[in-house]
């Protein structure tokens, strides 16, 4: 959620009343003067009042906790070195559907890149992915994308890797504003992993943006990477850069680089990733990321490539190190924004503990079909501290779907007749918390 406080001043009352409002309009500040009969009537009409902050709340792009219903498909479109692997289905649990339609993506999954070349027979032998259950952040069980580069080169060699990947067209423009999150884990060996013995063998990729359509091809020119890096001291740290490494044809460029030795690396336990950029060629640009609600990057300036090429690849994470196999992923409970959600520049870590009040007045109407029966659901809004981000739907107790706005239509199929359904709505914010369940929806098949 997006707050801009409009506060209007004057040099007596300077919490109050004044001759300046600031508003933000098309990203820009303006301050807008009042002559001496506004401010009066200012004086005259709010004395003992106080302007309330404006909120504009970011719109969830995209949430799956792999839950049931998602999928790995087998891989596909095998090249050389490498293949797709799709991720399939809607996740039950949030109502969201793989593949990613959000963002104009052509393709949401993992890519399979091999230091040697492969095919349908030999890839498992260097990458394989899976969805599995596991005890998960908050201590119940959650489904996690477990990603696993087992052959990856030698020593230092950036070889084998296996990107968790959003792609889109170059041809439909950028993504200007985009908040990521999730859940993720590196193992307990994770450290041992990395040494600085052997040149180049130090390193491990967590999260990457990439430009692209230079000469209507994958070439792109500008790349920020988040990497963690061992120390001379043996020290995990994160190291954030902007430069033109994008698979482009330029010799390498480093824009700017943020080291952070003062917010740990977590290993051998869950931590919640965000990440958020605006892009611009000004000042205003930023790019900003935090772990477990401490801030391990935020930068501002121009983060924009030499072409202005939008944004093709957005890599969650990725398994692609220059230390020793085995390179392991651990992931769930991805989250997409247009915005931050709990504020500008403020995370979601902790941030909401109250969940949303409960929606009221559900009402449920049905309308039978030969084969399939379509249930028509409607409820006023709830609220919350920050913003409500969305509503989980419940059929006889089990969720069903997911919706942003005070409606949803469930299908049900192959049901008897004279058979009850029971619905309930509950609300859900950015930071996970759900409300109590609304009153119950009765309809009869």
């Amino acid at each position: 959620m997006k707050i801009f406080y409009q506060v209007v001043y004057t040099t007596n009352l300077p919490v109050l009343i004044g001759n300046m409002l600031r508003v933000k309009q098309l990203r820009t500040h303006q301050m807008v003067r009042f002559g001496g009969v506004m401010v009066l009537f200012t004086l005259l009409s709010f004395t003992f009042a106080f302007f309330a902050p404006t909120a504009h709340a970011a719109t969830m792009l995209f949430k799956s906790n792999f839950g049931p219903g998602v999928s790995l498909g087998t891989p596909t479109g095998f090249y050389t070195n490498g293949a797709w692997q799709y991720i399939l289905g809607t996740d039950k649990e949030t109502g969201f559907s793989w593949p990613i339609k959000a963002l104009g993506a052509d393709f949401s999954g993992i890519q399979l890149i091999t230091i040697d070349p492969i095919d349908s027979t030999s890839i498992g032998n260097y990458i394989t992915n899976e969805i599995r259950q596991v005890t998960g952040p908050k201590g119940s069980l959650v489904n996690e994308l477990f990603q696993n580069v087992k052959i990856k080169g030698n020593l230092g060699q950036a070889g084998s890797q296996g990107p968790l990947l959003i792609k889109r067209p170059w041809t439909i423009g950028d993504v200007d504003d985009l908040y990521m999150t999730y859940w993720f884990k590196y193992p307990a060996d994770f450290p041992s992993k990395l040494t600085r013995e052997v040149p180049g063998a130090g390193w491990r990729t967590q999260f990457e943006i990439k430009t692209g359509g230079y000469l209507n091809t994958w070439a792109g020119d500008y790349r920020i990477s988040i990497v963690v890096l061992k120390g001379l001291d043996g020290q995990l740290y994160w190291q954030t850069k902007g430069d033109n490494v994008a698979n482009g044809p330029w010799s390498k460029v480093d824009y700017w680089t943020v080291d952070n030795r003062t917010v740990a690396v977590p290993v051998d336990k869950w931590f919640k990733f965000e990440v958020y950029w605006h892009r611009s060629n000004g000042s205003d640009g930023r790019f900003w990321a935090a772990i477990d609600g401490k801030e391990i990057v935020d930068h501002f300036g121009p983060n924009m490539g030499n072409y202005n090429l939008p944004i093709t690849r957005i890599i969650a994470n990725n398994p692609y190190s220059g230390g020793y196999a085995t390179v392991e992923s651990h992931s769930t409970g991805l989250e997409i924004w247009d915005g931050f959600p709990c504020g500008e520049g403020i995370s979601c870590y902790n941030f909401d503990t109250a969940a949303p009040s409960s929606p009221t007045s559900l009402v449920a109407s049905l309308s039978n079909y030969y084969t399939a029966a379509g249930v028509s659901l409607s409820w006023k809004a709830s609220s919350d501290t920050v913003a409500v981000a969305g509503y989980n739907v419940y059929r006889n107790g089990s969720k069903v779907g997911q919706s942003t706005m005070t409606s949803y239509r469930d299908v049900i199929y192959g049901s008897p007749t004279g058979s009850l359904y029971s619905y309930t709505v509950r609300a859900f914010d950015a930071a996970g918390n759900l409300s109590l369940p609304s009153n119950a929806a009765l309809t009869t098949y």
